[in-house]
């Protein structure tokens, strides 16, 4: 039977200019977050997924008129997002490392990071994020599971105000900054984790000494 509204391959061939147009599809496997921190850039290579930010509105508001009609107003946009990111762990505990300077140090605030579509060296569109508020969740051991490495959940809210780099196409950019090697990664977040917690020390030891100097002279 002749079908009345075939598909042409006219038609095909104009999808198909159409779709070049617009560009290949994104493998999800093709990102990376960046935390703009130099002492914890270098864990870009250990987080497994991440969020990849979007601009959204809140919800809309109802408005209901005389007669029964029920229009939408559009919410304000969305500042504030939700996220989750896996972080791969490592016998040396790097992820450890992270958490401890997250909250000791950064006071469990990450103020901002980069998306990439791509590599940080070679990208077609970053994202910025801001005050990245990172929690961390116990990582589960398991006997059997002797072909999975084991990763971290870090629950993440944090600001996103829309796009703000759009470079061309992948391979157009031009090589990154330069970053510090692995192996001092942990020695930075140790020593960065030391010294707030001694300038924490001394301006307790001078609130201390400014409290004993005015009980002298009161």
């Amino acid at each position: 039977m002749r079908q009345t509204n075939p598909v042409l391959l006219s038609q095909l061939r104009q999808d198909y200019e159409s779709i070049q147009a617009i560009g290949a599809p994104l493998l999800a496997s093709q990102g990376m977050l960046v935390f703009e921190d130099s002492s914890i850039s270098l864990m870009r290579y250990h987080i497994k997924s991440s969020m990849r930010p979007i601009v959204s509105n809140g919800d809309p508001a109802e408005v209901q008129y005389a007669g029964g009609l029920t229009g939408i107003v559009a919410g304000v946009p969305n500042t504030k997002y939700t996220g989750n990111i896996q972080i791969i762990a490592t016998e040396s505990g790097y992820e450890q490392e992270l958490a401890e300077y997250v909250v000791n140090t950064l006071g469990g605030i990450i103020e901002q990071a980069t998306y990439y579509d791509g590599r940080m060296d070679s990208y077609t569109r970053a994202y910025s994020l801001h005050n990245l508020a990172l929690r961390f969740e116990p990582g589960e051991f398991d006997s059997e599971s002797r072909s999975q490495v084991m990763t971290i959940s870090c629950p993440c809210d944090y600001n996103y105000f829309g796009l703000y780099a759009d470079i061309g196409s992948n391979g157009t950019v031009s090589v990154g900054q330069k970053t510090a090697a692995a192996t001092s990664f942990s020695n930075t977040v140790q020593s960065t984790i030391r010294a707030t917690q001694a300038a924490l020390s001394s301006v307790g030891q001078i609130a201390n000494a400014a409290n004993t100097l005015g009980s002298l002279f009161g």
